[in-house]
């Protein structure tokens, strides 16, 4: 059902919004790994849904009273029917070929996970899982829910019996798998469309396994095949030789990398001669192009070179470094002499840095530093 008219029997009011409980509803509430049902009541947007001490309520911005009647959100709803019906597929699948149970499943907006007893799982496996589980859902196997009394629990394999007491309302794949489920599911396994895993990880000593069903799926493809068109015209290359193209293209790049590392390191020491040659400690220099840490490498290099302290000045940040044996200690001077002027760093004895969000106090500290390495 995607529209409903009934009563509202009562109402109340929380911190989210004014709860209403109906005579029946046709909005699922928060439950078994699934996310409540969307839609409207009387043309308000639904906040939540949510059971409490088998009471549904549903969370609206605004009071109502009398007659209500219900839209769902069925697209929401057909997409959560779609996800938590491939996870059944799925978790059985994992089962049946391989022994590994789903300990806990979850169904989030962008993507749906479960977690199965196993360390890891191969390519191999998750291709054959993928494969027989697809096999399944062009099958067309209807899907039937019922109710078993818990003497007749027994009467179906069931692949897990949750500890609770009284009936259970079990969602079968005709023949396939027999799961006591409370969720959403499709009539059959085609309405599914598709199950596609995207990735898996290490979880706990278990596997956490991510993967998309129905139309997540589609869209998905389209967005990978959207990518791999542009891929394959950017780069001119059919897209067979995608891989193999982008991995040599990635491997140039780290080449071009380390020679161009090379070459900065070989212009920053040829700087630094010049700097020294110029000059005498200390050295302040000032530099707004240069990187954190090509400003260490040039006082690096300049301390090659000669005795004494270097000050650079990058934008509003200081890199100071020295070499003297004399009681200079960098660190300590950002603490005592800097941070009262709004600067933010620190440093050890012979290598510190500073930010000034202020500039009057990066000029300040500037003009200060001038003066007490005069003697350098």
């Amino acid at each position: 059902m995607q529209e409903l008219e009934t009563q509202i029997i009562s109402s109340c009011q929380d911190a989210e919004g004014h709860c209403i409980v109906l005579e029946e509803t046709i909005f699922y509430p928060t439950g078994g790994g699934q996310p409540h049902d969307l839609g409207s009541i009387n043309g308000v947007p639904l906040i939540d849904v949510f059971e409490q001490d088998g009471v549904i309520f549903h969370v609206l911005p605004q009071p109502l009273e009398g007659k209500a009647f219900c839209v769902l959100d069925w697209n929401r709803r057909l997409d959560h029917m779609q996800q938590h019906s491939g996870q059944h597929l799925l978790s059985a699948v994992f089962e049946d070929e391989y022994g590994y149970r789903t300990e806990s499943f979850h169904l989030g907006e962008e993507y749906c996970s479960i977690d199965i007893g196993t360390p890891s799982v191969s390519s191999q496996e998750k291709s054959a899982v993928e494969t027989r589980a697809n096999q399944v859902i062009f099958a067309n196997l209807p899907l039937l829910t019922y109710t078993l009394s818990p003497k007749q629990h027994t009467s179906v394999p069931l692949r897990k019996i949750p500890d609770l007491e009284g009936d259970l309302r079990i969602v079968e794949i005709k023949g396939f798998d027999y799961s006591p489920c409370s969720g959403t599911h499709v009539k059959s396994t085609g309405q599914i469309g598709l199950v596609k895993i995207i990735r898996w990880e290490k979880y706990k000593g278990m596997t956490r396994v991510y993967f998309l069903c129905g139309d997540r799926a589609l869209r998905d493809y389209g967005r990978k095949h959207e990518i791999c068109t542009n891929l394959v015209g950017l780069l001119a290359v059919p897209e067979t030789e995608l891989h193999s193209r982008i991995a040599l293209e990635i491997e140039r790049r780290h080449e071009l990398a380390g020679q161009v590392e090379a070459l900065k390191a070989e212009l920053i020491g040829y700087r630094a001669q010049e700097i020294v040659e110029q000059g005498n400690s200390p050295f302040f220099i000032e530099d707004s192009t240069a990187s954190i840490e090509e400003a260490q490498q040039l006082a690096r290099s300049i301390l090659n070179l000669a005795n004494g302290t270097v000050v650079i000045k990058i934008d509003q940040r200081l890199v100071l470094a020295h070499n003297q044996g004399k009681d200079l200690h960098l660190g300590q001077l950002i603490k005592e002499q800097a941070q009262p002027l709004g600067g933010r760093g620190g440093g050890s004895p012979t290598g510190a840095q500073v930010f000034f969000p202020d500039g009057a106090g990066l000029a300040d500290f500037w003009s200060l530093l001038q003066t007490l390495l005069k003697s350098d």
